[in-house]
């Protein structure tokens, strides 16, 4: 019996509820576990000072998020646990309804596909279905491309096995077509066994992995009914695993383990429980942070064990003092600047030395900052709403704001802020412009005033003289169109990247056209031609560095520094053939998605600070208002970065989505997921492969399976989530559970 590429949890017959053996681990990868006596001891040994009211890890209201196994794998359709093993881009599954005490899911048409992973044996296996049928209704199932046998239903609620012959069940993931003969069947919970189902059935699964227990007189929120329980999750660095654990009538064996990905599982308990009373533990996760692991809870005997108010804390950390609300805050989006183009993301050969001096003096720069779309109107939106395109209705290059949509500038002015937007990108612009209700809106080309940074800027700080004299606080938006096409040549710039007479073929100014024609291959590209275009798209950052100093320069001769934020952004990358295109709007690889933000905020910090949890452009817009000292907008979607930067110490990992019509993709830590169009997926590894060239979604389950738990959640609630209320994708709170019913 060989070991699992998707090690959700210890692999035990005992923890399986069957009575199989296990063979000796196949490599020193996999080697046996350390003594569980000392993992144990070592785990229990800590006594740290906790951060109780700071980022932390709910595993009980993560509900979702846990695989749980009863006799086999088991799928509540009722819950929103369902969600992990649906990827489907429109769900054919609809609400949840009620039938003579249970609950179920309605399948909304005639079929669907499910992915659920498996860890267990490969022979003949069984799948149990637990749905509501009636005359003339038919169910069929197709595992893995094999088709197994169709079942007629009866009337009413039942429990329908179907054999599973051997070798069909595989390692990792599995691919299930559920399909019925008419539509609008009601689904309970899907069982899947290893071996023959026990005779009679048992009782049927609750839909939740939750219930209240009461052990000695007193209660708890607890997971419990099941053998085991298995949840796949980054490990925040400093952080411990606080949780009570008891034993149900019997004596149990408890043990609590974790299996980093590709590598030995770690025992953090292994002791008997006897019955009587809740045991507070408090296990140290410092051997397991940052990595990905199978989380796991266990009874290895026939006792039941019971789980209650299981959390990961993160031990106390110093908090830089909350600065006071600035007065002013300056907003400067650079249209297609490469997060790695600038020196304080990357060691480059570009010159930005007005943005790397400010950035090391007191700038907060966020390293992993995933853009809302690889395309300008919906990236706009997003930034200027603190939206996700499906929410403000921008989900493409052609769609109109949605209505209702909380625009920034219109929530800014109903504070008496004033609110100005200078820029030339009318293409992203120009749909939310009536909705902003900006004080003041200019586009300097388009008004003859001319183009490029240096007229951008004039106009912004007169807009800010106009409002200094008035005596009115202000919010200036602007898109530099430096570096987007076409390239500009820069007299004494462009020459520091661009050696040589300038090819006729590129030119001195290429545009969109010239690179439609370089990826059409109508343009042959020669080495030179490269370091042309290239040259010319990195003179224009430095070109834009140029005009971030004389903007903050400005702002410092007008008294206006100690008063005014300035937060650096871009709406997206550049690509240049790393993924067979150029430009953007045409993936979500990392030279689209990954953009600079960086922070200037007086009073917050007299040195460079680095954020590297995952943050998003949907967040921009929640943090506007918390630095100007004004309440969240709770039609919002993003969460202010404030206290991000304030807690001097790690916080909890966070996923998050970019999407671009049907596309999207979800950022970890570590890794990128991303679904095009068709559906196909790609995963990629971002420390290993930092240019994303090689798919790793076979040689990684258990990093696929993680994405794809946060995928079902994502497709099922974009539209609708909050993460200043819900947490995040891979991170749920208990609103979320009471917002969507668990």
């Amino acid at each position: 019996m060989s070991r699992v590429p998707f090690d959700l949890a210890l692999l035990l017959a005992a923890s399986l509820g069957v009575g199989c053996q296990r063979a000796p681990l196949p490599s020193a990868a996999h080697a046996a576990p350390p003594s569980s006596a000392a993992s144990a001891k070592a785990a229990l040994s800590v006594s740290p000072r906790l951060d109780e009211s700071g980022p932390s890890v709910d595993l009980l209201a993560n509900r979702a998020l846990w695989h749980v196994f009863r006799r086999g794998l088991t799928i509540p359709f009722g819950s929103e646990g369902f969600r992990k093993y649906s990827q489907e881009y429109t769900s054919p599954w609809r609400g949840v309804g009620k039938l003579q005490d249970r609950a179920g899911r309605v399948l909304g048409t005639t079929a669907s596909n499910l992915h659920f992973p498996w860890d267990g044996e490969t022979g003949a296996a069984t799948i149990v279905v637990r749905m509501s049928g009636d005359s003339g209704q038919r169910l069929s199932l197709r595992l893995n491309g094999k088709s197994l046998k169709t079942a007629a239903l009866a009337s009413g609620w039942q429990a329908v096995p179907i054999n599973v012959p051997a070798g069909v069940l595989r390692l990792g993931e599995n691919d299930l077509v559920i399909a019925v003969a008419r539509k609008g069947a009601l689904f309970h919970s899907l069982e899947v066994i290893g071996g023959p189902a026990p005779e009679p059935a048992d009782a049927w699964p609750a839909s939740s992995p939750v219930i209240a227990v009461s052990v000695a007189g007193q209660e708890r929120a607890a997971l419990a009914g099941s053998r085991r329980y298995a949840m796949l999750l980054e490990v925040p660095r400093q952080s411990f695993l606080v949780l009570e654990t008891a034993a149900s009538q019997a004596a149990a064996h408890l043990r609590v383990s974790a299996r980093p990905e590709g590598q030995p599982i770690q025992i953090l308990l292994d002791e008997t429980q006897p019955p009587g009373r809740w045991q507070p533990r408090t296990l140290s996760l410092a051997a397991l942070a940052g990595k990905l692991v199978s989380l796991e809870f266990a009874v290895l005997d026939g006792g039941e064990a019971l789980w209650a108010t299981p959390r990961i804390l993160l031990a106390a950390a110093p908090s830089l003092p909350r600065p006071k609300p600035v007065r002013n805050l300056v907003l400067l989006i650079g249209d297609a600047l490469r997060a790695d183009s600038l020196a304080l993301y990357n060691q480059t050969k570009v010159l930005t030395p007005r943005i790397t001096e400010a950035g090391r003096k007191n700038g907060v720069v966020f390293l992993n900052t995933e853009a809302a779309s690889p395309s300008s109107p919906p990236s706009h939106a997003s930034i200027q709403s603190g939206t996700l395109p499906r929410v403000n209705g921008i989900l493409g290059d052609k769609a109109k704001l949605n209505p209702g949509t909380p625009m920034i500038s219109a929530v800014l002015g109903a504070d008496q802020i004033a609110t100005g937007y200078y820029g030339d990108n009318s293409f992203a612009m120009g749909r939310l412009k009536t909705a902003s209700k900006w004080t003041a809106y200019h586009q300097p080309s388009q008004e003859g005033k001319g183009g490029g940074c240096p007229t951008l800027i004039k106009m912004m700080l007169g807009f800010a003289d106009e409002q200094v004299k008035a005596g009115r606080r202000f919010f200036l938006s602007s898109i530099a169109f430096e570096p987007h096409t076409p390239y500009i040549y820069h007299q004494g710039i462009t020459e520091h990247y661009v050696k040589g007479e300038f090819d006729p073929a590129i030119g001195k100014s290429p545009d969109g056209v010239i690179l439609t024609a370089i990826v059409k291959g109508k343009l042959s590209m020669t080495p030179a031609r490269w370091q042309q275009l290239r040259g010319l798209y990195d003179g224009e950052v430095e070109y834009l560095d140029g005009c971030f100093g004389t903007l903050v320069d400005g702002l410092a001769t007008r008294g206006l520094r100690d008063d005014t934020a300035v937060i650096l952004l871009a709406d997206h990358g550049e690509g240049f053939f790393e993924h067979g295109s150029l430009g953007h709007a045409f993936g979500h690889w990392f030279e689209v998605t990954q953009v600079p933000l960086v922070l200037w905020v007086p009073g917050l910090t007299d040195k460079e600070v680095t954020v590297d949890t995952v943050v998003s452009h949907v967040d921009v817009a929640p943090t506007i208002l918390d630095l100007l000292g004004l309440p969240p907008e709770p039609r919002m979607q993003g969460q202010s970065l404030l206290p991000l930067v304030l807690r001097q110490g790690p916080w909890t990992p966070r996923v998050v989505p970019s999407e671009y019509g049907r596309s999207y993709s979800l950022r970890a830590a570590n890794l990128r997921y991303i679904v095009d169009y068709g559906g196909k997926e790609t995963l990629f590894d971002t420390v290993a492969d930092p240019i994303e060239k090689t798919d790793v979604k076979d040689q990684r389950p258990m990093a696929l399976r993680y994405l794809r738990d946060c995928a079902g959640l994502y497709l099922a609630h974009r539209s609708r989530w909050h993460t200043a209320t819900w947490g995040t994708l891979n991170n749920q709170t208990s609103e979320f559970v009471r917002a969507t019913g668990g």
